[in-house]
């Protein structure tokens, strides 16, 4: 049954494809094609002696192809892979790999998009396997692959400033997995909570507004007998002689949905940011707190985030690249200082922030201090951007007394 469904959903996409070549007046008015290249380095160092330093290296990218006309119907695929180029000690049941890079896989190879979708100026509708992107289902694109998505969605743009959305996925492929499954991150080994039964996806509505001075983002979701969760978010840009200040603010609570597989669900958390907006770029200072609320004996409420958990690419302000309140488990609160600077003529961006994360008693605070750096060639390299992120960490008695993450990706987009 389902390979006769994935057989007819093919079908179909090549039925789209077919139909808008036959409709096109020349064959460059039909297919436009993207992609990347990426070589990717991981490297995380342990002060604790009884832990494993870990790395791993991969070659990777996407090439995709999608119907060049902007309204209508019409249809895309992508094909994703990351290989291991022999840079990676598989060694004693690969102790020494960083499985969030690719797993501990020496290859995979994915079929990662394939949808058909009508668009007009107001309107889209998309179904198959495709890039969904929301506050707490997003593509969490920071290494090989993307999170990808199996499921529709419709949006609709009553004005130029706002979008309203409607998601339904059926399953859900991560980024280190082969497939798409009925699964979510709890899935993955190294997960907290870890839970491999399957669920029936999730869904999502919400609104985006972005005007010259106000923003703003409500989302409801539905993580199929998991939780239900509603989050908003408002933002307000400032526009004085001189200066430019901004502030934003975000509430998200949850409560549990159906069956609760991964336990009652009770959970809030609450953000605020402040800034100023900088010809190169901002400065900002933020703030989260996670109130105490038990539910299934965790003191967070059992804060549960299917889709960004164990990646920290939630939407909280002072979540960082390798960890935040989400995936501390723990109540408490987080303040985060830093910078986002566009410079040498908007050539190199750069970033810097420093966090601190307050969850005793339940979790020991954390400290954190990451930089991001990206430089994008121009001329005949234009499209190859070097992207170093470096990260330190301190807090966790587990780590020892700290540990350092280095990220060096070298990638061209075409």
């Amino acid at each position: 049954m389902r390979k006769n469904l994935c057989a007819q959903g093919w079908l179909a996409i090549c039925a789209v494809l077919a139909s808008s070549l036959a409709f096109a007046d020349m064959p460059g008015d039909v297919f436009k094609f993207s992609g990347n290249l990426r070589l990717y380095s991981f490297t995380r160092d342990y002060t604790n002696s009884q832990l494993t330093d870990l790395h791993s290296t991969s070659l990777g990218g996407k090439f995709k192809v999608e119907t060049a006309a902007e309204e209508g119907w019409g249809a895309g695929l992508a094909g994703y892979f990351a290989q291991d180029i022999g840079l990676n000690n598989h060694d004693q049941n690969n102790k020494y790999i960083n499985p969030l890079l690719m797993g501990t896989n020496y290859g995979i190879y994915v079929p990662g998009e394939a949808y058909a979708q009508y668009k007009s100026p107001t309107y889209l509708v998309r179904l198959g396997n495709q890039i969904i992107d929301n506050p707490w289902i997003n593509p969490s694109d920071g290494f090989m692959i993307p999170n990808l998505f199996r499921g529709g969605i419709a949006t609709y743009r009553p004005t130029q400033e706002m979008q309203i959305e409607f998601d339904r996925i059926t399953q859900f492929k991560n980024r280190t997995s082969p497939g798409f499954d009925s699964n979510t991150l709890f899935n993955l080994p190294y997960s907290n909570p870890h839970f491999t039964a399957n669920n029936n996806g999730a869904a999502a509505i919400g609104m985006n507004y972005k005007g010259d001075n106000l923003s703003a983002k409500t989302w409801g979701y539905r993580f199929y007998d998991i939780a239900q969760m509603g989050y908003v978010e408002d933002g307000y840009q400032f526009h004085l002689s001189g200066i430019a200040p901004f502030v934003n603010f975000q509430y998200m609570c949850e409560t549990g949905d159906g069956a609760q597989l991964l336990g009652a669900v009770d959970s809030r958390a609450y953000g605020a940011k402040f800034g100023l907006t900088l010809p190169a770029g901002a400065v900002y200072l933020a703030y989260n707190k996670v109130p105490t609320q038990l539910a299934a004996g965790i003191s967070n409420g059992n804060l549960l985030s299917p889709y960004t958990q164990i990646y920290n690419t939630d939407p909280l302000y002072t979540t960082v690249m390798n960890y935040g309140l989400v995936s501390a488990r723990a109540a408490g609160s987080a303040w985060q200082m830093g910078t986002n600077l566009k410079l040498l003529d908007g050539k190199l961006d750069a970033s810097a922030s420093l966090s601190r994360y307050m969850t005793e008693p339940y979790v020991a605070n954390v400290n954190a201090l990451m930089l991001d750096f990206a430089y994008h060639l121009s001329g005949k390299l234009k499209g190859m951007t070097i992207r170093y992120r470096p990260g330190y960490e301190n807090g966790l008695s587990t780590w020892g007394s700290h540990y350092l993450d280095n990220r060096i990706m070298l990638q061209y987009s075409f």
